[in-house]
Order: structure tokens, then C-alpha cells, then sequence
């Protein structure tokens, strides 16, 4: 009767001690504080804007990558008409969806949209760096049901899914506006 009895002591104390170091654990995390850097990005080549930003990541250099949506920016003629010939504004020409910075703010690579092989998204939504430094953009337009992989230089590498392709939860080929992504979904699809 008393074996009985002292396990059960011993569990519900082990389990108290387990409790505490969590507790402990916790108080003595700090939250991170995060601060707007107003020289981060450095200035942009060739007039160019940055629209909405529908996805960012860190690859294992510490370089932020951005997935910005130029149609953002498309409807404001003073953010396409430099572009025009002859330029109606001076100022921007938008900047292509995808942009590589390095810590410091400078820009390494920019490049996107469409081209041969591929579907561009309607709209640039999610965006991942793989441990291989591949970029993958996932997308979230009302036809899009794809994910893009590429090197971070812009080749392409593969697609996944097309778009104006699905078939509800069931399809194993398309996806239905994958705005965002995991490390897990990532593993499968490579």
C-alpha cells in the first residue's frame, strides 16, 4: 500500500518541478526590441519604388530578402510614369518583386516576374529561403495555385502547380492561393 502511495508522491512532485523550471525558464526569456533603421535600405538603383511587401525572409548570410508587389504600385502614375516614353513623372519606376539585402542594406540581387517556364503570380504573397539559400514564392491572386522555386540569383528551378488549377483540399498537384509557407511544406515539395 505504501509503493502506491510514494510513487504517486514522487510523480506529482517531479511533475511540480517540471512546472516551475518552465515558469522560471519564461520569466528570465526577454522579448526582443525591434527598431525602425531609416538608412535600411540604402537608396534603390534607377528610381525604383517598392510596393506592398507581401512576404520577407532571412537566409543563412543574415541577407533580407523581400517579395514586394509592383501592380501595387501600377495604378499611381507617379510610381510607372518615369518609366514611359517620354517619362511622365520623375520619379519611380517600380522595382522588380524580388530584392536581396544584405546586412548592411545593400542591395545583392533584384529580379522576378514573368518569364520562360514558369507562371509569375498575380500576386507576390509568401516567401522562404530554404537551407540551400533556394527562394521559394508562393502566391495568393485568385488564379494562383502554385509555389516558384528559384536560386537567389533568379534561375528557375521549379513549379509546383499551376494556376486556375484546383481541385479542392483533395489535389495533390495544385494549391489554392498558398500565400504562406513552413520549413515542413518545404521538405515535402523539394
Amino acid at each position: 500500500m505504501k509503493r502506491p502511495l510514494t510513487a504517486g508522491v514522487l510523480a506529482a512532485a517531479a511533475i511540480l518541478a517540471a512546472a516551475s523550471a518552465r515558469v522560471n525558464f519564461a520569466q528570465s526569456v526577454q522579448v526582443p526590441i525591434f527598431e525602425y533603421d531609416p538608412t535600411f535600405p540604402k537608396p534603390l538603383p534607377e528610381n525604383w519604388a517598392i510596393g506592398a511587401i507581401g512576404g520577407m525572409a532571412v537566409d543563412r548570410q543574415d541577407h533580407v530578402y523581400v517579395a514586394q508587389r509592383p501592380s501595387s504600385l501600377r495604378g499611381n502614375e507617379r510610381f510607372t510614369g518615369a518609366g514611359d516614353t517620354p517619362p511622365k513623372a520623375e520619379c519611380c519606376i517600380p522595382a522588380p518583386p524580388i530584392l536581396e539585402f544584405d546586412q548592411t542594406g545593400k542591395l545583392i540581387h533584384s529580379w522576378g516576374g514573368p518569364g520562360q517556364g514558369f507562371d509569375w503570380p498575380q500576386i507576390e504573397h509568401g516567401l522562404f529561403v530554404d537551407h540551400k539559400d533556394n527562394v521559394w514564392i508562393a502566391d495568393n491572386g485568385e488564379n494562383d495555385a502554385h509555389l516558384l522555386k528559384f536560386t537567389r540569383e533568379g534561375k528557375f528551378l521549379r513549379q509546383f502547380g499551376k494556376p486556375g488549377a484546383r481541385g479542392g483540399s483533395a489535389d495533390t498537384a495544385n494549391l489554392g492561393q498558398p500565400g504562406c509557407m513552413s520549413p515542413t511544406v518545404i521538405a515535402t515539395a523539394a
